[in-house]
């Protein structure tokens, strides 16, 4: 639950985030997002060998590789938001938080809850489409050739919107705790 990433890869310090069954499902998540994107990666080497080596393109890459990017961007997003990778504007907040480190951290909360707000807007806009996915069996591709449901990609995206809108829940909360016991400017202990 934390924004602060580790940045020097020599060292491998013990991750700050608390281990809990919500982080080892968001980490799972995670994780299932890098092996999607192994095989986006042996698909389309798999497509251009046999385009070039045969003459015979895999059918339906296109489409699953645009799938998989949304797929993969909603799998990894609360494991980002987690590990504090996501990326931001540093020029503002950091030296603010030295300043005020208190004002900081409740602004940086306040985004937080924006983040909130961004995420659910996006899950409960999906939900709809992903019930409408669902029940009309809906494809993505050319019937005859090749076809996929979009059903999973649709419950992908809302699980990951709703994981990541929690995700930024946990973050706001923490600045908010931790600015109650932060000093109110840079070097100074007010209470």
């Amino acid at each position: 639950m934390s924004y602060e990433a580790n940045t020097n890869l020599e060292e491998a310090p013990a991750s700050s985030v608390p281990s809990s069954p919500f982080g080892h499902l968001v980490d799972g998540l995670n994780g299932l997002g890098s092996i999607v994107i192994g095989l986006v990666m042996v698909l389309m080497c798999a497509d251009v060998f046999m385009r070039n080596a045969f003459n015979k393109p895999i059918d339906g890459v296109a489409e699953l590789v645009a799938a998989s990017i949304i797929v993969i961007v909603f799998l990894q997003l609360p494991g980002t938001l987690r590990h504090g990778r996501m990326s931001r504007a540093d020029l503002f907040i950091d030296p603010f938080l030295l300043m005020r480190p208190r004002a900081g951290l409740r602004l940086r909360a306040l985004f937080s809850l924006f983040g909130v707000f961004a995420c659910g807007v996006i899950a409960y806009a999906t939900r709809p489409l992903l019930v409408k996915a669902w029940n009309n069996n809906e494809f993505i591709g050319i019937e005859g050739v090749f076809t996929f449901p979009t059903w999973p990609m649709a419950l992908v995206v809302t699980l990951g919107g709703v994981l990541a809108a929690v995700q930024y829940g946990l973050l706001a909360w923490q600045d908010l705790r931790d600015s109650a016991r932060a000093p109110a400017r840079g070097g100074e202990r007010h209470e």
